[in-house]
């Protein structure tokens, strides 16, 4: 023992020495726990959490790819992507689909889900396409959105965009799932057309081919062995359009045309948009579709004559060929489409471009 020191102060240093080191080890043991489940403290003491760099989304290959789901956050990693504070997370299945997903392996029935996702169900939000023949066409009732011909899409309720805003924030990192993978792809697609970063959207897949830890089961047995589906366990988001508003449309008609009728528009000397229209014609079909929506979108009024009354008439000098638009103004055709013509023929497969060759003969 060294001299001058008292035998008291030796075992008190000793233990001041014990407690220093247990306190350090204990101190590296939170710092290494919160390390690892990405937490630190603030300058006031409060914890944030530190979120690791994720993969920019990477479509996977082949069907799944064409699906829109991702190579690197899928079914088989979401687990390590789960809980972060700037992330949402969706399931995009209906409760009960009507569509017959038993034909293709699933289920119409939302028979689970990954803890933490959410529900809301993507045919509510917007017109459902592209679906197997197999599974039938699915829901085909009313929509926060219609899916048109060129791609985009048209909000049908006042509230459709505020909806979407609030369920999926542009400044969160969104992670997409349903059964297949189908649903979740077209919910991407809509974002990024409405204008959402897609490089912040991630389309993880299908919950059939989830085989990680974080199921909930949703899909039972009673005692007796009838299957029944706990829908209390879901966190589901209902859409009810009995308390939206719909959006208000100055529709103009397209207004069918006979030979009487536009013989008068000639001696009247009178101004429209003649379109004219063959059954049974793929390429009329898809003008027809275009034509529906430019008179609803733009409030512009269209006349539609059959080509077989169209031939009877003076239309016939200038257009050879049916389907057509004929620009009339002061009761004379200035301008038509012609279905035989190359330079004509990108027209008729883009509304677009119809409706840019229109307003040059035209005001919209």
């Amino acid at each position: 023992m060294p001299e001058n020191v008292p035998e008291n102060e030796m075992d008190n240093t000793k233990a001041w020495a014990i407690i220093s080191t247990v306190a350090v080890a204990i101190a590296m043991i939170i710092a290494g726990t919160m390390f690892f489940f990405g937490i630190t403290v603030g300058q006031n003491g409060a914890s944030r959490e530190i979120l690791s760099e994720l993969p920019e989304p990477e479509l996977e290959e082949g069907q799944r790819g064409q699906l829109g789901i991702d190579k690197n956050i899928n079914e088989k990693t979401i687990d390590k992507y789960l809980g972060r504070s700037d992330a949402v997370y969706w399931d995009l299945r209906m409760l009960e689909d009507p569509g017959n997903y038993e034909n293709i392996g699933g289920d119409r029935y939302l028979s689970g889900l990954v803890k933490g996702f959410q529900v809301v169900s993507y045919p509510y939000i917007a017109t459902v396409s592209g679906l197997p023949e197999s599974v039938g066409a699915g829901y085909t009732g009313p929509t926060l959105f219609s899916l048109q011909s060129d791609g985009s899409y048209k909000a049908n309720y006042q509230e459709s965009m505020r909806i979407i805003e609030d369920l999926f924030p542009k400044d969160k990192v969104i992670f997409l799932m349903c059964g297949g993978g189908g649903y979740s792809g077209m919910m991407k697609k809509l974002l990024v057309a409405l204008g959402w970063d897609e490089k912040k959207i991630y389309d993880v897949g299908g919950y059939w081919f989830y085989e990680g830890e974080n199921k909930i089961e949703i899909k039972e047995k009673t005692a007796d062995g009838k299957t029944f589906y706990a829908f209390w366990k879901v966190p589901y988001h209902e859409i009810d359009f009995k308390k939206l508003t719909p959006k208000t449309v100055s529709r103009a008609e397209v207004v069918d045309l006979s030979i009487p009728e536009y013989n008068k528009m000639v001696s009247d000397k009178s101004s429209g948009l003649i379109f004219v229209d063959q059954g049974g014609c793929v390429t009329a079909e898809r003008m027809r579709g275009f034509i529906d929506e430019i008179s609803a979108e733009e409030n512009v009024k269209f006349y539609r004559m059959m080509w077989s009354d169209a031939k009877e008439t003076s239309l016939k000098d200038n257009i050879p060929y049916y389907p057509s638009l004929a620009i009339m103004k002061d009761g004379k055709i200035v301008a038509a489409l012609r279905a035989n013509s190359d330079e004509d023929g990108p027209i008729y497969n883009d509304k677009k471009l119809l409706l840019d060759w229109i307003s040059k003969y035209a005001i919209i």
